[in-house]
């Protein structure tokens, strides 16, 4: 059967589109340079033309000149801003695409995003089969770069969603894979969520929103105070006023000190409670204000059905979009830039009461819609994830979408293959396991690819229960509680022997199969290799059969022959497999391809031989 390989079509457009943008940075870093030069020169010019004024008589119309230079200096200062942005969308765009490209060649690997940091502790199938950390599936699909998203993504992986969601998340996948410019829009201004954003942007890891989210979802400092709001605005007015009355009608001066003196002594007693409101919101000021152009994508995304309306329930308050909400509290928050103003602040905060009516109007905006805020954020993860899955789906043209049943507890796939394998080397085979209870015994030699076989089997299973394409040309499938076997790692620290880490971690197989826990699919990988052979063919033969009698689905490896004599009731639920490898010019060549019933024999001593170890190939004397 033919191989599944990656559309060339997505590569060629990834590589166009990295040209184009790589060209763009190089345009706008030239007009950068060439406005940075005149407005220095602008500038320059201003000085020197206003010196002449000031100081030679005859040169007083270089005021006017003067003048001219100025504005054309600050109108320089606004174009230089603005091409300085396109630079930085251009470079966030440019490094979209280099991932794009990375993506759907090994070189995958090397993106900066593999979800190490969302690994749970003995997890039932994310360490064996490569859902997190460095060549992970995790980092194979990941386009989000919020702390929402990359969480969102990593939790559809590690937990399976019913029937139900599944279907709702295909939907939207369907519906965003040929978005590509919504995607990588999505992603860029994620980027610019993370922090990159001028110069040479360097990568950076997501920004915690909780403490942010610890001011919106909390009390009110200042605002349940009451009738300060009124007091706030009235005090500053009636000072004024005052000192306007008594500088015009003479008025002793304690007409406004008065009220001048209440004010300062109100600024200085909320004082600190204001620097609180200002110190939660400012240190994350900068992430949150740019999550507003991944909230307007939301808005409009053009993409319908149940996820849709649940996201415009969670990103709608008061008639108000998330994205209109955040544009206000980007004003508010403006305010306090004259907090960095040295000379004028103390002032104006006296005057006006300056930093307790921009904490009172920073309140009124979380008390409205503060506790939306964290649905906003759960809505942005949950488009990342889909958008992760949607670029999936679009970069391998010749994935499915399986078919999960919740009533079926079989296994049934036609061209399954390795994901994380390159398309150049990845090799299918069709799998059958009709119904709970039966298993798949695969035999063979040591490199012919049965623990590939497993993790493809395993790959599917967990793509398919998060809603995403898998690398198969057809795949039905129960809605399984999958457990594994296969990575056993021992603990010098905890004190845990390789055998008796193996040990528990089969213990935790059975005994979700005891539980009944929904269709337990298992994928076990050599198992008990770590104990002589006449212990590990009895070991290993119990387990494999408890989990048929309990009805649970899987496959189990083994270099091991004697494990395929189990009852004959029980091998007929069993159907045995094997994959090989052919000698071609006295080397070994695997093309693993699974064939029916057991392997006749090994190739550990070939392999010796093929290595230089003169060990006999039968057993002769030396």
């Amino acid at each position: 059967m033919a191989s599944i390989a990656s559309s060339d079509t997505s590569k060629q457009t990834y590589s166009e589109r990295t040209a184009h943008y790589r060209a763009l940075v190089l345009e706008h870093e030239s007009r950068s340079r060439l406005i940075s030069n005149f407005r220095g020169l602008a500038f320059g010019l201003a000085v020197i033309a206003l010196g002449f004024a000031l100081f030679r008589a005859e040169a007083s119309f270089l005021f006017g000149v003067s003048i001219i230079l100025g504005i054309a200096f600050l109108l320089l200062v606004v174009l230089h801003a603005r091409v300085i942005a396109r630079e930085e969308d251009a470079r966030r765009f440019l490094w979209v695409n280099e991932a794009a490209e990375k993506r759907v060649t090994d070189a995958f690997r090397s993106l900066p995003d593999d979800g190490s940091a969302y690994a749970v502790e003995n997890h039932p199938y994310a360490d064996d089969i490569d859902i997190l950390g460095p060549g992970s599936l995790f980092q194979r699909l990941c386009v989000a770069h919020t702390r929402f998203g990359q969480a969102t993504l990593a939790q559809w992986l590690l937990k399976p969603a019913t029937s139900n969601v599944i279907a709702e998340r295909q939907e939207v996948v369907k519906a965003l894979a040929p978005k590509l410019a919504l995607r990588q829009q999505l992603e860029a201004e994620s980027l610019l969520v993370a922090g990159m954003r001028s110069g040479k942007p360097t990568y950076k890891p997501p920004v915690d929103p909780e403490p942010l989210l610890a001011w919106a979802e909390g009390a009110t400092q200042l605002l349940n105070k009451s009738q300060l709001s009124w007091v706030a605005i009235f005090l500053p007015l009636l000072t004024l006023t005052l000192f306007a009355l008594s500088r015009t009608l003479g008025w002793a001066p304690v007409a406004w000190l008065v009220p001048a003196a209440l004010q300062v002594g109100l600024a200085f007693a909320l004082g600190p409670a204001a620097n609180r409101v200002f110190g939660s919101v400012s240190s994350t000021e900068g992430a949150f204000v740019r999550y507003g152009g991944m909230l307007a994508l939301l808005d409009s995304m053009g993409v319908g059905g149940k996820f849709a309306e649940k996201w415009r329930a969670q990103t709608t308050s008061e008639g108000i979009s998330a994205s209109l909400a955040m544009k206000e509290f980007r004003s508010r928050l403006g305010w306090f830039d004259l907090k960095h103003n040295g000379l004028i602040y103390p002032f104006v905060n006296l005057i006006f009461l300056w930093d307790i009516n921009c904490t009172l109007a920073l309140e009124r905006w979380q008390r409205r819609f503060g506790s939306h805020v964290r649905g906003w954020f759960e809505a942005i993860g949950e488009f990342e994830a889909l958008s992760s899955l949607a670029g999936f789906l679009y970069d391998e043209h010749g994935f499915v979408f399986p078919e999960v049943e919740p009533g079926f507890s079989g296994f049934l796939a036609e061209g399954l293959g390795h994901p994380l394998i390159s398309p150049d080397k990845r090799v299918v085979n069709d799998v059958a396991l009709p119904s709970g209870g039966t298993a798949l015994l695969v035999t063979g030699s040591n490199m012919s690819g049965k623990s590939t076989l497993l993790r493809s089997m395993g790959l599917s299973t967990v793509l398919a229960l998060a809603g995403g394409p898998v690398c198969a040309q057809r795949l039905r499938m129960g809605t399984f509680s999958l457990h594994t076997s296969m990575r056993v790692r021992d603990s010098l620290q905890s004190g845990v022997s390789h055998f008796y880490a193996e040990l528990r971690k089969l213990k935790s197989v059975v005994e979700a199969a005891q539980a009944k826990e929904n269709n337990v699919f298992f994928l076990l990988d050599e198992i008990l290799h770590g104990t002589n052979s006449k212990e590990r063919q009895l070991g290993a033969r119990w387990v494999m059969s408890e989990l048929i009698q309990l009805g649970a689905t899987g496959a189990v490896s083994t270099h091991d022959l004697e494990l395929c004599q189990l009852p004959p009731d029980q091998m007929g639920r069993v159907e045995l497999v094997h994959l090989r490898e052919n000698v071609e010019n006295g080397q070994m060549v695997f093309d693993f391809k699974v064939r029916k019933g057991p392997v006749t024999e090994g190739n550990a001593l070939r392999l010796m031989r093929l290595l230089g170890l003169a060990v006999p190939l039968v057993d002769e004397p030396r």
